[in-house]
């Protein structure tokens, strides 16, 4: 008690300063377990074991960003309710399932990120979980509601423990810990699959075709449902956990991939992570003509207007240019940027100097003396005198030639 009334009697900075010095003087260390999770690719991509899986079945597997353009060689196609972002673009998959394809979506669970390897739920689980307008609309078509798998939802086991318990179990006893098993089947094919507490899928019973149905767990609800649609077919995971790395070697998890890949038609398995397409994916893939024109144009445009090719080279001490080689290259720059007036202004100038006319040079008496005295004929030497935008080589020369011609003969 003294000691303690010491310690409380220290100023705060004091304090801190024996606690320091009183740990370093221990020099013991508590070592805690801590799961960081796959490395690597596996990290990266949460369905790499699933995809891999199907790659041994001789399967075609690509991973996008986007859903990108859909044909009959894609086969089946995995994503998250983010990819269904817009009725539009929900319409837009639909046509493809009409057209004999396999929509499987991922209600939860559907991320290619996020660690499995801590005590709480997949990361994303309540985004996933969010009705886009795209999904909304494929339930209403599908005839589909999501709702609770339970009315009351127990606290998870996982949730009960805490970070050190956790990390002291083995991997095959905390891997399912908090889990739920039913029984799926796919026509004759009968599997056992786990699933962690969360939504399900509520559909008339009545309807159902011989893929369609979980047994008969939940009073008409279901955590797996997949139904034909137009010459396709919709499978719905209220609960994709399954597939993911960490789970899929347990249960029938694995058979449970294969089997729902067997239902589609031959061609690719494709995965989609997250949202739509971007901005210029969508340009490429629909305007792609008009993106090619646009390069041709560009690269025409560079190759016209650019006066070099290179860096710079500086011209030598040494080399000294000609005056005349300098009046060809200005004449050239003059030529190229159509300004006919300042090539032929000094000439002009000239002629009314020594003829005292004005600046615009339109005395027709002092043409035709012009005329009279050159030999030419009075409409060369008004053409000489007062044309404009002269854009032919041919008509550059004549005029440039008869003003030269009336120079000579007044001077």
């Amino acid at each position: 008690m003294k000691m303690n009334a010491f310690i409380s009697g220290l100023p705060r900075a004091l304090l801190l300063v024996f606690s320091v010095l009183s740990l370093a003087s221990c020099g013991e260390t508590v070592d805690k377990r801590r799961t960081t999770g796959y490395k690597g690719e596996a990290k990266r991509n949460a369905f790499l074991a699933a995809q891999r899986l199907l790659e041994k079945q001789d399967e075609t597997v690509d991973f996008r960003s986007g859903i990108g353009g859909l044909d009959t060689t894609t086969s089946t196609l995995f994503l998250p309710p983010s990819s269904l972002n817009t009725v539009g673009r929900s319409k837009y998959i639909n046509s493809w399932v009409e057209n004999g394809g396999h929509l499987i979506v991922m209600i939860s669970g559907g991320r290619k990120r996020g660690n499995d390897f801590r005590p709480a739920d997949v990361p994303g689980d309540a985004d996933d979980q969010v009705v886009t307008p795209g999904l909304e609309y494929l339930l209403e078509k599908l005839k589909v509601e999501l709702v609770d798998w339970h009315d009351k939802p127990d606290v998870s086991a996982v949730d009960k423990l805490d970070r050190d318990a956790w990390e002291a179990m083995e991997e095959a006893d905390r891997v399912l810990l908090g889990s739920e098993k039913i029984s799926f089947s796919l026509g004759s094919q009968k599997m056992e699959i786990h699933h962690w507490v969360g939504k399900a899928l509520e559909y008339d019973v009545d309807h159902h075709d011989e893929y369609g149905m979980d047994a008969a767990q939940g009073m008409g609800k279901h955590i797996y449902l997949s139904l034909p649609y137009g010459g396709g077919r919709v499978s719905l995971l209220a609960d994709a956990r399954p597939l993911r790395n960490r789970y899929i070697a347990y249960g029938d998890h694995a058979r449970f991939v294969i089997e729902l890949v067997g239902l589609s038609r031959d061609g690719a398995v494709v995965f989609v992570d997250g949202g739509g397409d971007h901005f210029f994916a969508m340009v490429w893939r629909y305007f792609w003509m008009a993106v090619l024109g646009l390069a041709v144009l560009i690269v025409f445009w560079l190759w016209k207007n650019l006066p070099r090719f290179g860096p710079l080279q500086d011209m030598p001490e040494s080399e000294i240019r000609e005056v005349s080689g300098q009046v060809r290259g200005i004449g050239r720059f003059l030529w190229r940027h159509k300004r006919d007036d300042a090539m032929l202004a000094s000439l002009r100038g000239a002629v009314n100097r020594k003829l005292s006319l004005d600046a615009d040079g339109s005395h027709q008496a002092a043409f035709e003396q012009l005329a009279h005295s050159t030999g030419l004929p009075v409409a060369s030497v008004i053409e000489a005198m007062t044309r404009t935008h002269v854009r032919e080589p041919g008509a550059m020369v004549r005029v440039v030639r008869h003003l030269q011609q009336i120079l000579q003969t007044i001077n």
